[in-house]
């Protein structure tokens, strides 16, 4: 196939007369790349331009014999075609043979149109008259092309002769192409264009609701068409089985493939990924919290769901801190009232995880020789000598955080842990919504902490329904501070001190992976240790706060009353906080609520108050156990603010998950619910309504005082009255004396 530009760029030479810029210039030398311009024009100025430049200059052009040059004033003759590139025979490489032999037949015609010869001419060959350029117009030739080809069995029109001129100037060979050919399936197939963007925003509006099938879907589908197109909805709507190819074609999954879509990734940013970089501790910290997937015991002997805070370092792959927290709903006595007796991780485990980061682990009597700091590969000797609180610590690095890496989650974007953090120098970045890989790492650590810590224990519930066994909450279940005893010596002794395959000298790949501790060592080696010592006025400070007002009564905080002669001096007082009154600002401590702390800025003291009737529960007790005993409290008609008895029922919760469950006590099986009655109907009791008969009230008949014998004799003597003795009667009353006589 002989492939034809549709046009040749002009030929340049010494003394060829060119326009640029709206002048006529004379080629006078041409030196490397560039071109000397003599202009013709009596005031214009003479240039040095680059050949390349000058050829890509919107409207250049050679000059030939027939041109007149025309001067600045003079009208500006029309530019030629801007000359395509030779190429585009490439892209017919995936073409059928039938379209190529199109291409080459309507090639041969097109240039015959525009040039006067055909592809196939020998160079020299005089054009046919009728398409002679200089005899004919563009129109005739148009004419004489379109009759040319119908005479020989080609059905085409002037129309189409021209159009296929125009596609092959701006596009070359490839305009010739017809392009049903190379169309593809269209993504939507023969489905409205309206009703696809309409099935995007139903399916948008669904994203965050409960996962349900392709059918409701469907049918929000149809509904929505109905709101919108009216009458031609039904023309509009596609059937049932083509909604569902559509749907495969958007890629939109309902029903099993969305749930298991929720939790694959999907929400994972657009590549090339970009892993989290740390060169030394604390640089970067990851925070979060996860479900353990275990159940434990809480203070008041309920079986609860558990809840896992975690920080790791990335540098060094060092978990920082870790807090256990009980997870169960509560209840509401009406929709604006408070929730109680539920419970989650709160913004304050966030603040004390903090001042765990901050504060050395220390060893327990029980916990293992090997989880000890001392003969780890910690460099202990270093770290006591700037720190004297790491001696006798847990083999547990402290590393303060220079930036945290939180999620958008209420526990880490409360205004408490933001201003901690503020008050410790650290920076706060939270990772984009809905991307669990902006912190990765300490994803995928919760997910070996599950692996390797809470399927071993009982209670162990797996991630989901499928995973769990059927007498999960029957088992001996641990105690939550036993299982978060447990979890720091594990961290200690199964995490620090196992190799991770992440910790690898990069230049050195082929040595075997570090510890986190002996990573924690090597940039202790490299950056040295500075402690950081938090005083009791700081811990203080990492407490959340309530602006309450000190009355003659104490302070009233969390449907609780605290009161000292501390205070005093502080009643019905203004604080001297801008806009805030008479009312104080008071630390509390949700796992110790016996006691408050009123911060006197003007003094730079803390007045100390306890909970009134602290005497009444005498044992230790959380704002958990409260929550619970107000909650048993309001179901009987109680009132919040009756403390005494709220206090004792505290007390009562206490004592009872002290002596744990009863072993004699038989519980009593629920009632069985059986639905509807089915069968026939019952029938119905003749003696409904008599009472029943007190058979130990019925008296016994009396004694006959003569022989039954006797009551069924033919005649009885009965004295009648007046008489001296007795007559007899017969059986129908009349004496013997007076019967008839019998005829003789």
């Amino acid at each position: 196939m002989a492939v034809h530009a549709p046009a040749r760029p002009e030929v340049m030479t010494v003394g060829s007369a060119v326009h640029w810029r709206g002048e006529t210039y004379l080629v006078t030398a041409l030196q490397g790349s560039s071109v000397h311009l003599l202009s013709h024009h009596p005031d214009g100025e003479d240039a040095v331009v680059l050949l390349d430049a000058l050829h890509r200059c919107p409207g250049f052009r050679v000059l030939d014999g027939s041109d007149t040059p025309a001067g600045d004033d003079g009208p500006v003759p029309p530019s030629a075609p801007a000359p395509r590139p030779l190429g585009g025979a490439d892209l017919l490489d995936g073409l059928s043979e039938k379209a190529r032999q199109e291409v080459d037949f309507w090639l041969d015609h097109v240039l015959e149109v525009h040039t006067g010869l055909p592809g196939f001419a020998v160079p020299g060959t005089a054009p046919r008259p009728c398409y002679d350029p200089g005899r004919t117009t563009l129109r005739d030739r148009y004419e004489t092309k379109a009759a040319e080809l119908r005479a020989a069995h080609h059905p085409v029109s002037v129309a189409t002769v021209e159009r296929k001129r125009l596609a092959w100037l701006e596009q070359g060979v490839w305009g010739l192409v017809d392009k049903r050919r190379v169309r593809g399936p269209s993504r939507h197939g023969r489905v409205d264009e309206q009703v696809v963007k309409l099935v995007h925003k139903v399916h948008k509006r669904q994203e965050k609701k409960s996962i349900g099938t392709r059918s409701r879907l469907f049918e929000l589908l149809r509904r929505a068409c109905v709101r919108k197109f009216k009458k031609k909805a039904q023309q509009l709507l596609p059937s049932r089985a083509t909604f569902y190819r559509l749907l495969d074609r958007l890629g939109i999954v309902c029903g099993k493939q969305a749930a298991a879509r929720r939790g694959d990734g999907s929400h994972r940013p657009e590549p090339p990924f970009t892993l989290a970089m740390a060169t030394a501790p604390g640089e970067q910290v990851q925070i979060d919290t996860t479900s353990l997937d275990m159940l434990g015991v809480d203070e008041t002997g309920r079986v609860v769901s558990l809840e896992l805070t975690a920080a790791i370092d990335v540098a060094s792959r060092t978990i920082l801190a870790a807090v256990i927290r009980p997870k169960s709903s509560g209840t509401k006595t009406g929709a604006t009232s408070r929730r109680h007796g539920g419970r989650a991780t709160k913004a304050v485990d966030a603040l004390f995880l903090l001042s765990e980061m901050c504060t050395p682990q220390p060893m327990r009597p029980h916990w293992s020789l090997k989880a000890a700091a001392k003969g780890s590969d910690l460099p202990y000797a270093q770290l006591v000598e700037a720190d004297e609180r790491m001696e006798g610590a847990a083999a547990r690095p402290v590393i303060i955080p220079e930036m945290i890496i939180m999620d958008n989650g209420k526990v880490f974007a409360g205004r408490a842990f933001m201003d901690a953090c503020a008050q410790l120098g650290i920076s706060v970045r939270p990772a984009c919504a809905y991307s669990p890989t902006h912190k990765a790492i300490i994803e995928r650590t919760f997910g070996s902490v599950k692996s390797l810590f809470s399927q071993f224990l009982p209670g162990y519930t797996g991630k989901d329904l499928t995973h769990r066994g059927k007498h999960v909450a029957k088992e001996r279940l641990w105690r939550i501070d036993q299982i978060n005893d447990f979890l720091q010596q594990w961290i200690a002794l199964g995490w620090q001190q196992r190799p991770h395959s992440e910790l690898r000298n990069p230049f050195l790949p082929s040595m075997p992976p570090r510890t986190p501790n002996q990573m924690f060592a090597a940039h202790v080696a490299s950056s040295g240790y500075v402690p950081l010592r938090l005083s009791a006025e700081d811990r203080l400070r990492l407490l959340p706060t309530a602006w309450v007002q000190v009355t003659d009564k104490g302070i009233r905080l969390n449907n609780r009353t605290y009161d000292s002669r501390a205070l005093n001096g502080y009643r019905n007082t203004r604080s001297g906080w801008p806009g805030k009154g008479q009312r104080w600002p008071v630390r509390y401590h949700p796992h110790q609520p016996e006691k408050v702390w009123l911060e006197d800025r003007r003094s730079n003291k803390w007045a100390e108050a306890d909970f009134v009737y602290q005497r009444l529960i005498g044992d230790a007790w959380s704002e958990h156990v409260w929550d619970q005993a107000t909650a048993a409290h309001l179901d009987k008609g109680g009132h919040t603010r009756d403390e005494t008895a709220i206090a004792r029922l505290v007390r009562s919760l206490l004592e009872r998950a002290g002596r744990g469950p009863s072993r004699t006590a038989t519980p009593q099986p629920a009632p069985v619910e059986r639905g509807m009655h089915v069968g026939p109907a019952p029938m119905q009791d003749p003696y409904r309504g008599i009472p029943t008969p007190a058979f130990h009230n019925v008296a016994s008949l009396p004694v006959m005082d003569i022989d039954p014998r006797q009551l069924c004799a033919p005649a009885v003597r009965l004295a009648l009255p007046g008489s001296s003795s007795g007559t007899p009667l017969t059986g129908d009353g009349r004496s013997h004396d007076s019967a008839p006589a019998e005829p003789s």
